[in-house]
């Protein structure tokens, strides 16, 4: 009869043991594991349940420790890409800017007394906007917004951004051929396109003024059955081997002193969010070539 008590009291024990304490732990321990797979999904924070008031109290703790950790990742997440949209901003908003530098040269030269009192201002002004510019480049990256796609003239763009560069460049050492047919259309995004394309021929401008000697960027583009192709070439001094080995990789791939290599990354990425890419054809000391390529997909015009 003791026997029997015995090995009844122990099953209960176990029983109660088991439902008490081992259920609720290894239901603990489970939450944890799925938190630790995915710390920013909220289905993995824990929902305390246990009637053990010690072990209830770790749940409560352990889910008030899963929300503010969930939320401080979030918030991480924001400022990160707000850092990658601000370098990526200040980038191109950098190279606008000091094509603008240029222009107050003549600006200075103006009879009128007003603007030629007004110039130093302005010159100040643009000099502060393009300081600041730089210094946000210490930015993370971020994803660029979808493109808005639109029927659009390749070669209005293109001639678009030979002007500007022509304007930056010292008109002796660089000279811009806009190649691409006049009646060309394509499907993307315009603006996207734009900064595409400009980022390629101002990494190739620089490139060429950085050597004093004089040279060439042509423009090109050709279509095929499914896909646009635009040809950025130049003959500049051709890409170092580590620009080579980080190409498209931000703040590793420049290829000049003091250059951040955002260009490639940003040309990269917009060329993605069009379902397509930029690739580095060839480069030598005798020049160098790049060629984006546009799918047309269901889009075709």
């Amino acid at each position: 009869l003791s026997a029997v008590i015995s090995v009844f009291t122990a099953l209960l024990l176990f029983v109660a043991v088991r439902i008490v304490l081992v259920k609720p732990i290894k239901s603990v321990v489970g939450y944890m594991q799925r938190y630790a797979a995915a710390p920013e999904d909220a289905r993995g924070i824990i929902h305390p349940s246990s009637s053990v008031v010690e072990l209830r109290e770790a749940e409560e703790a352990l889910m008030q420790l899963q929300t503010e950790l969930t939320h401080a990742l979030k918030q991480r997440e924001r400022l990160a890409q707000l850092g990658g949209a601000v370098a990526k901003v200040s980038h191109d908003l950098r190279n606008i800017l000091t094509s603008a530098q240029l222009f107050t040269d003549r600006i200075e030269m103006s009879e009128d007394p007003l603007v030629r009192r007004l110039a130093p201002k302005l010159v100040n002004s643009i000099t502060r906007a393009v300081s600041l510019c730089e210094g946000t480049l210490a930015f993370g990256r971020a994803e660029e917004p979808s493109p808005t796609f639109a029927v659009v003239c390749l070669h209005e763009i293109t001639a678009d951004i030979a002007e500007s560069e022509l304007l930056a460049a010292d008109s002796a050492l660089v000279g811009i051929v806009n190649a691409v047919p006049k009646p060309m259309m394509l499907r993307a995004d315009s603006e996207q396109l734009f900064r595409i394309v400009m980022n390629l021929v101002r990494n190739a401008r620089q490139a060429i003024t950085a050597t004093g000697k004089p040279g060439r960027i042509t423009v090109g583009a050709y279509e095929e059955e499914d896909a646009w192709y635009i040809t950025v070439s130049d003959t500049g001094p051709g890409l170092p081997k580590k620009a080579q080995d980080n190409l498209f990789t931000p703040f590793q791939g420049g290829a000049r002193k003091g250059g951040t290599g955002l260009g490639l990354a940003i040309a990269g990425e917009l060329a993605r969010g069009h379902g397509g890419s930029v690739v580095l054809k060839e480069t030598s000391p005798d020049g160098t070539v790049f060629e984006i390529c546009l799918p047309k997909g269901d889009g075709t015009i």
